[in-house]
């Protein structure tokens, strides 16, 4: 539940951020202020009951925006769907992946005293073996577009999903919410 209080506001904020133009600047003001998320504050119970509603709203918003800025007609949406849901359930789990590697490393690191080389090796091989997975994903994931989808929207879908990931990790950080972007990015709309 916690999660859903961070995440909603900064992915409505990020889609409404990345609704302008797509000539626009992507970087955000240097004088934007975010509010701040209020930890620890418990939301009453019917605003626990419109997260459904509320996700269902940004998975509408996402969709309109996507088919607007790539260009994509009903069919090619209709086909984007499964593929964004599939490839965006193994990049999260990927990065999950990653950051679980990264700290086992960096707890094997600190251990001075029983400093485990071993260990570290693995973590390390561990790191390249996901970088490439991730390299592979990507690849396999334009194969997958290119099938429906021309190059240009190929490039304009690419970086759409890149400004919405940034975005909300952004605004994560700065409420201090504690909740990474991979275990929040926006998925594609699943209108």
């Amino acid at each position: 539940m916690t999660m859903w209080r961070a995440i909603v506001p900064a992915i409505v904020l990020a889609l409404a951020q990345s609704a302008a133009p797509a000539h626009a600047q992507l970087r955000p003001r240097r004088d934007a202020v975010l509010p701040r998320a209020r930890a620890g504050r418990q939301l009453p119970d019917e605003q626990v009951g419109n997260r459904a509603q509320l996700e269902r709203q940004v998975q509408r918003m996402l969709y309109q925006m996507t088919r607007r800025r790539v260009g994509l007609t009903d069919p090619q949406m209709n086909q984007l769907i499964p593929i964004n849901q599939r490839f965006e359930g193994q990049r999260r789990a990927i990065l999950r992946q990653e950051r679980e590697t990264r700290l086992a490393l960096r707890d094997a690191m600190r251990d001075s005293a029983q400093v485990d080389q071993g260990k570290i090796t693995g973590y390390l091989d561990k790191l390249v073996q996901l970088q490439h997975q991730r390299v592979d994903l990507i690849e396999q994931e334009q194969k997958d577009l290119a099938q429906f989808m021309t190059p240009l929207q190929r490039a304009r879908y690419t970086a759409l999903q890149e400004q919405v990931r940034r975005r909300v990790e952004q605004m994560l950080r700065r409420n201090g919410s504690g909740v990474s972007a991979d275990t929040t990015a926006a998925r594609a709309p699943s209108e």
